[in-house]
């Protein structure tokens, strides 16, 4: 008889609160009041160094089987991606008035779509590789230094992020049972050296721009020195460990409502953004609340949450399913067809290919010769005539073989 395991709602619970740290770290940014030596700069690094390391951490750990991680890729991240393209150009169209579509830049914050489809589609190959965990960190802590890793199809942060990637794949459940057995005051102890850690970084690390943290721009786009960049990745991915692991540590592992969050956070990944954008046109204060320095943090932190309610609301879930699920289901039986019509396609389409060539060459050009004129060489060969072998005749003298038949009669 099979065991059935029951299901460890702390990785859902995880999930679910770095869920709602993300549109506050979002709304923090764009609220109309951010200072990086403040409360506000505290709240953001905080979030930074830490929340999008872990959302990849729990993606590798629960990525063991690479031939299904390859089957859902693009179901699961690239067609979402697809479909979120054009329909945040037409918010922010609609929105600020103008919009420009970049095909090679995810907008936004999709870029973590496009790299765990990277992640997960190609671990089959990857992880063939040697010491590939020790090439990812080492690429990792130098990226700032190479120019093409930056925002262009978010490499500067696939890369950033990969090393988490792996040490969740490779972590295993002996090995996460050893990190959750911190006693508490070791968890005190940890939490309060982290804090203290944001607090040095938005007060004092006047070396790093708030921008640095997000791991997308090389050290020459935030005129960053070379040896801070990479004493700074260093630091990050020592603060992000910690977090994660105070997290697994801390965090309960019964079904909760920040759970039943972490079970649906796609739709509150995507459609937060839409707020972020009216945020940043109008403020947190949107234009209705009077200004005032608590009622700041108080609208950050409220919004943050009425959109993870909203968007993690079963209407909406269910809303959101039916729309990338029925597209994709569409999708897939197009495509057949489509197969089809390319195959149809391949004869015309190499016709017109061969006439261009031609076109080009000059071939088509070349002046043929009137009906009736064409020479031997223009002829096949069956229509060809066949030359006559001649025959040469001695001048002089009897052949051998009449010699023989003289002597014989004779």
């Amino acid at each position: 008889m099979e065991v059935k395991k029951e299901r460890d709602y702390m990785f859902d619970t995880f999930r679910g609160l770095l869920m709602w740290c993300i549109p506050i770290s979002h709304f923090t940014r764009v609220a109309g009041g951010f200072h990086p030596d403040s409360l506000s700069g505290i709240i953001y690094i905080t979030i930074n160094v830490f929340v999008m390391q872990a959302f990849v951490f729990l993606s590798g750990y629960f990525s063991k089987k690479p031939d299904r991680a390859r089957e859902t890729a693009f179901h699961t991240f690239l067609w979402p991606l697809i479909l979120c393209i054009p329909f945040f150009y037409f918010v922010r169209l609609t929105i600020w008035g103008h919009a420009t579509l970049h095909l090679d830049t995810p907008p936004f914050a999709l870029w973590y779509l496009f790299a765990l489809f990277f992640y997960r589609f190609f671990l089959k190959d990857y992880i063939k590789i040697p010491y590939i965990f020790e090439l990812a960190f080492l690429v990792y802590i130098f990226a700032g230094l190479i120019p093409d890793l930056s925002d262009k199809f978010a490499l500067g942060r696939m890369v950033s992020y990969f090393p988490f990637f792996l040490i969740g794949y490779y972590c295993q459940p002996e090995h996460l049972a050893k990190l959750r057995s911190l006693k508490k005051y070791w968890c005190v102890l940890l939490a309060a050296v982290l804090i203290t850690c944001s607090v040095l970084l938005a007060y004092y690390a006047r070396q790093f721009p708030v921008g640095y943290y997000l791991l997308k721009s090389t050290s020459a786009e935030l005129h960053t020195i070379w040896y801070w960049d990479i004493l700074g990745r260093l630091m990050i991915f020592f603060l992000a460990c910690g977090w994660i692991i105070l997290m697994l540590n801390i965090l309960p592992n019964k079904m909760n409502y920040v759970a039943y969050v972490g079970m649906n956070t796609m739709p509150v990944y995507i459609l937060h953004l839409i707020v972020r954008y009216e945020v940043k046109k109008r403020s947190i204060f949107l234009g209705i609340f009077p200004h005032n320095p608590v009622l700041y943090y108080v609208l950050i932190f409220g919004l943050a949450s009425l959109c993870v309610f909203v968007f993690s609301s079963k209407p909406v879930v269910k809303g959101y399913d039916f729309v990338v699920e029925g597209s994709y289901n569409l999708f897939m039986k197009i495509l057949p067809w489509c197969k089809r019509f390319l195959m149809w396609m391949r004869k015309p389409v190499a016709g017109v290919a061969n006439f261009t060539m031609n076109l080009i060459s000059g071939d088509l050009w070349k002046k043929t010769k009137p009906e009736g004129e064409e020479s031997q060489q223009d002829l096949p060969d069956k229509g060809r005539p066949r030359k006559r072998k001649k025959t040469i005749k001695r001048l002089s003298g009897p052949s051998d073989k009449d010699a023989d038949n003289k002597e014989k009669t004779e």
